[in-house]
């Protein structure tokens, strides 16, 4: 039996609803979407029709009116009274949002149940559709990368398991043999991103540079790395093309390039940035340590430790809506994470062992004791990591009495 992810019964419950909005998934490759839509389908009597745009030409305006019209005359062919039209990537098709909504709103008019669901893969293509075509009627539902517990769960990962392979489901049976899992973690997830979705969005002039860009970023997560500096290692580019792909980079749920906090957004947004990975098994597609080099390695395993723990706030951060950063002062001390939901703040160190050293944290607190809402230490002189991957984010921003 398929693991079953909480978004499956928020679907459902959708779904049970009169007709009233569409439901749109959205969420990065691989994290489960066809298979959420899947399971939803094999549970219910209700007829449906399933079309991926996958592969579609861009430029089309009829494949979506046919798929719809399609749906229709099914309907009243067999006199139904209800029925169900999927459509997989359908940001792939460039004026989708315009299509839907005229369909959309044909079908209210003639109040037609025919209810929709649609799928994606491209966050930003996906929300530029629905803020201009489409407001008021969707509900969305974001998966993002799968998370410890689902890990565990499903496939009986461990916690080191899971700090260095990350959350992709399909490739969970492919562990164990280390050179397979990074050849498919290239061939099915990383190249599909940088050859294709992200040119989806971006104009993209030098993809060999992309690619630099972003396994250079991988390779140091959770440190700072100056735009200066990248250009310098890579010896290509210029810093505003290497800013451009780096948010590119970070549309795609790939790297979320992290801002130091400053109460002043022009400091904040002018600062070095931190690199920070979406999911540890794109720092460790690229890192020099296998797992059981890593896990027995002191130092390389504190630095895995706090990529996976930012790795899973990065993911948070789009499901629970608030912004990543991290804060350092001149004498170079640093708080690792900072959350911040309008104008609380939550600070976060990650520490390995305890001989780290935690004066940046107890320095950040000091200074923004008046809007912190939430202060702790993950590891193991703190909050431990099995409590910190299963802990609901949302809580941490609300005010002591």
């Amino acid at each position: 039996m398929l693991y079953e992810r909480q978004h499956l019964a928020i679907l459902k419950s959708r779904m049970a609803e009169p007709r009233r909005r569409m439901q749109i998934i959205m969420g990065p490759r691989q994290v489960g979407k066809s298979t959420l839509v899947g399971q939803y389908v094999d549970g219910i009597d209700t007829p449906y029709d399933f079309y991926a745009a996958d592969g579609v030409n861009r430029e089309d305006t009829t494949w979506i009116p046919a798929r719809w019209q399609e749906a229709r005359m099914k309907m009243d062919l067999h006199g139904e009274k209800e029925r169900i039209l999927i459509i997989d990537e359908v940001q792939k098709i460039k004026t989708w949002s315009e299509q839907v909504k005229k369909e959309w709103d044909a079908d209210t008019r003639e109040k037609r149940n025919l209810k929709v669901i649609l799928l994606g893969s491209s966050r930003v293509l996906l929300q530029k559709g629905l803020e201009e075509s489409l407001e008021g009627r969707f509900e969305s539902i974001k998966m993002g990368y799968w998370e410890w517990n689902e890990m565990r769960d499903a496939f009986g990962f461990t916690m080191q398991q899971y700090i260095y392979f990350g959350g992709f489901p399909g490739l969970a049976p492919d562990i164990k043999d280390e050179d397979r899992w990074r050849d498919l973690m290239e061939g099915t997830i990383i190249s599909p991103i940088l050859t294709r979705d992200i040119l989806e969005i971006d104009e993209i002039r030098n993809p060999a540079l992309l690619r630099q860009v972003f396994e250079l970023a991988c390779i140091e997560s959770a440190r700072e790395l100056s735009l200066t500096k990248m250009q310098g290692t890579m010896n290509s580019g210029t810093v505003p093309t290497i800013k451009s792909y780096l948010d590119a980079l970070d549309k795609t749920m790939l790297v979320k390039p992290l801002q130091k906090y400053s109460p002043s957004p022009v400091k904040e947004k002018n600062s070095i940035p931190k690199m920070q990975v979406y999911n540890s098994s794109f720092r460790n597609r690229y890192g020099t340590y296998t797992f059981e080099e890593a896990v027995i390695d002191s130092t390389e395993w504190g630095r895995q430790v706090e990529s996976a723990v930012g790795a899973h706030l990065a993911n948070r951060s789009l499901l629970d809506g608030f912004e990543l950063l991290y804060w350092r002062n001149d004498k170079k001390e640093e708080c690792d994470y900072v959350l911040k939901k309008g104008q609380a703040l939550v600070a976060i160190e990650v520490k390995s062992s305890g001989a780290d050293d935690t004066k940046g944290y107890e320095k950040f607190k000091e200074l923004y004791a008046e809007d912190i809402t939430s202060a702790f230490i993950v590891g193991p002189e703190g909050l431990p990591l099995e409590d910190f991957f299963s802990m609901d984010l949302k809580t941490l921003f609300r005010k002591k009495r």
